[in-house]
């Protein structure tokens, strides 16, 4: 187990939710309109929607409204994959050594 600054963790945590959150919205508008009445989609879209804000300025204009969470959701794994090891000094081999995901994992093991 790496041991990570506090600091890194929480801003770790806070891009890693976001990232799950866009994703999150995606997988359920494959099946689900955004204005559905199930608790778990309005909650993604209401959730998601100041994310959605953040990365559409650098969204190309081609890609579809349904795929724009998954873009973003991507966005949010570039940041935590590549950029935050490469200006914070820390390797990461998969994403299950991410902080968030690796408590996650251990939960379940």
């Amino acid at each position: 187990m790496i041991y990570w600054p506090v600091g890194l963790i929480l801003l770790d945590s806070a891009v890693a939710v976001a990232m799950w959150i866009c994703i999150g919205r995606f997988l359920l508008a494959i099946g689900l309109p955004d204005q559905s009445p199930f608790f778990a989609m309005r909650w993604l879209v209401q959730a998601s929607a100041p994310l959605m804000k953040l990365t559409n300025r650098i969204c190309p204009h081609q890609i579809t409204e349904k795929l724009r969470p998954l873009y973003a959701g991507f966005v949010f794994l570039v940041i935590r994959f590549y950029l935050f090891p490469l200006s914070l000094g820390y390797e990461v081999a998969g994403l299950g050594d991410f902080p968030l995901e690796n408590t996650i994992l251990s939960l379940i093991q």
